[in-house]
């Protein structure tokens, strides 16, 4: 089979290359979601990906910048330019990925999309349809429920209607936007193969102690609860370490300069990121589960931080399977007051506890949820449809 992966992305080689030195830098979740999932496919059929490079004015210094085609992880690159003026670039990604996926796209490949990059959407979701193949629709968050303009969200959930079938995070997904009864196959998220080749230890984990949380920094998102608990919490020789952007940010950097258990550290890459998850002792998901957004989401944070080997807290989302629950230690109660409570319970676990606890998780995710055996399930998908 071939797959035709659309998509705003580029290889982990370009994102260094992009990034490395860049103060903001997009969001590595999406990056590595999708890089993962094309190193999936790749490990079962042949991938060409139509990439738009995740680029701004902030990061371009050059009017025009042409990437040339190479393959990583299994998967051929084939990049839209990238242009910096918004309008121009439009305009490029628009029919270029359009005119690439046309030509890509031949009996026996089907189209993979993310409804969420709309432009690139569209236009290999229209290629698609006049090429007469499949169009599969990556939905990892509903339009409906995020922030935007109105036309953005009638845009993407044109896009989604359009699919052929979709790639889903939760049931509570599929029951929203699937009035149709179209194929689709529920992947709550993927851990990354190759962490299998990385072994912790818990020689290499950080003394003072270490709780760390790395995603958005907003009060949406439980920071401010977090660092709230924590520091009621008091635990014996502990920190709490936060990476991310968010509108906590300002708020986070003035409770660090004036408390020396907190700590800020900015935006970092995604490798530096699990380098850090893996020394640290204890990783928090905080993420409050009232939100009617939240049964349908899976927090891809929660694959990666799972996969480190160091134990996970989290809240009790409602889009987890509950096939997790022994895996991770449970967040049932999310006030300041609960996360303290519950964070000292945690922490007075002796160390090889908590470790053991990791390594269980470490194992489950590795072993039943990683990229390839989740890409998988797609081909398959698409198998029984022809």
């Amino acid at each position: 089979m071939h797959i035709v992966y659309a998509v705003t992305t580029c290889s982990d080689r370009v994102y260094r290359q992009l990034f490395s030195q860049v103060k903001v830098k997009p969001a590595f979740q999406s990056q590595k979601y999708h890089r993962l999932l094309i190193e999936g496919l790749a490990a079962n059929a042949r991938v060409d990906v139509v990439a738009n490079p995740p680029v701004n004015r902030s990061v371009l210094d050059r009017a025009f910048v042409s990437l040339p085609r190479e393959t990583e992880g299994g998967a051929c690159y084939r990049y839209i330019p990238a242009i910096r003026n918004p309008i121009w670039k439009a305009v490029f990604v628009g029919f270029g990925t359009f005119f690439r996926t046309l030509a890509l796209a031949g009996k026996d490949s089907a189209v993979i999309v993310d409804v969420l990059n709309r432009t690139t959407a569209l236009s290999a979701m229209l290629a698609a349809r006049l090429r007469r193949r499949p169009c599969i629709g990556i939905v990892t968050d509903l339009p409906d429920m995020l922030s935007g303009s109105g036309f953005s969200k009638k845009l993407a959930n044109f896009v989604t209607a359009h699919c052929t079938g979709y790639v889903l995070l939760t049931q509570a997904m599929n029951d929203y936007l699937n009035k149709d009864s179209k194929p689709y196959v529920i992947l709550e998220g993927h851990s990354d193969i190759t962490m299998e080749q990385r072994v912790p230890s818990l020689d290499k984990k950080l003394r003072p102690r270490v709780c760390l949380y790395a995603g958005g920094v907003s009060k949406q998102y439980g920071l401010k609860n977090l660092v709230e608990g924590f520091r009621m919490a008091d635990p014996d020789n502990a920190r709490l370490h936060i990476y991310g952007p968010g509108d906590y940010v300002e708020e986070l950097k003035a409770v660090a300069a004036e408390d020396p258990r907190v700590y800020y550290g900015g935006m970092l890459l995604n490798t530096e990121i699990v380098d850090k998850e893996m020394e640290a002792t204890l990783l928090v998901n905080p993420r409050p589960t009232g939100e009617e957004y939240v049964k349908y989401s899976f927090p891809s944070k929660t694959m990666e931080y799972m996969s480190t080997g160091t134990p996970v807290l989290t809240t009790v989302l409602p889009g987890m399977p509950k096939e997790y629950h022994p895996y991770v230690y449970l967040l049932e109660d999310e006030s300041p007051e609960g996360i303290a409570k519950t964070l000292r319970q945690v922490l007075d676990l002796p160390e090889e506890a908590l470790f053991e606890k990791g390594q269980r998780a470490r194992a489950f995710v590795l072993e039943q949820k990683n990229n390839v055996i989740q890409a998988k399930k797609i081909l398959d998908m698409l198998e029984k449809g022809e």
